[in-house]
């Protein structure tokens, strides 16, 4: 069997395995994981998993928005990029994310602020787009049945 998702976050920390275990400094917050992992606020996810026709990145209009593109390349996060790149050096590639944060502590905080403020702003702009009324049916916000429950008991609009 072939592993299609999840190869480039093993690929990243496998060589540096021994060194991630046994790091004294660093934990993983959600949306740090979000980055490693390239699941979360990406266009590339967002698309595979039939929310997003395209895998258009809505900050700068690439056409493939991937956990990647955000870290390295997205006109829209420059600044944070810029302030990234000060702590731990202008190897953005996922390898050398790593081994920046398991070089020190410093680092550590820096991808994991870098990855705070963008992926938290790539969420309030993915909640405004579910929250167009005029979005593609598939785009927006789904109501669970729980909500449907509650809402049908008291008549509250949908």
């Amino acid at each position: 069997m072939h592993a299609e998702y999840g190869v480039r976050t093993i690929e990243a920390i496998r060589p540096q395995l021994p060194e991630w275990c046994g790091r004294s400094h660093g934990s993983l917050t959600f949306r740090l994981t979000q980055v490693l992992s390239g699941h979360g606020c990406f266009g590339r996810y967002v698309w595979r998993i039939g929310r997003e026709e395209t895998a258009l990145c809505h900050g700068c209009g690439d056409p493939e928005d991937t956990a990647q593109h955000t870290l390295e390349v997205c006109c829209a996060w420059s600044e944070e990029r810029r302030t990234l790149v000060a702590a731990i050096g202008d190897d953005l590639s996922l390898p050398g994310v790593i081994r920046a944060m398991l070089g020190s502590e410093r680092s550590w905080d820096a991808v994991a602020s870098f990855c705070e403020e963008v992926i938290s702003q790539k969420e309030a702009q993915e909640r405004e787009r579910e929250g167009d009324p005029l979005a593609p049916p598939l785009r927006r916000r789904r109501v669970g049945r729980r909500r449907r429950q509650y809402a049908a008991a008291f008549s509250f609009p949908q």
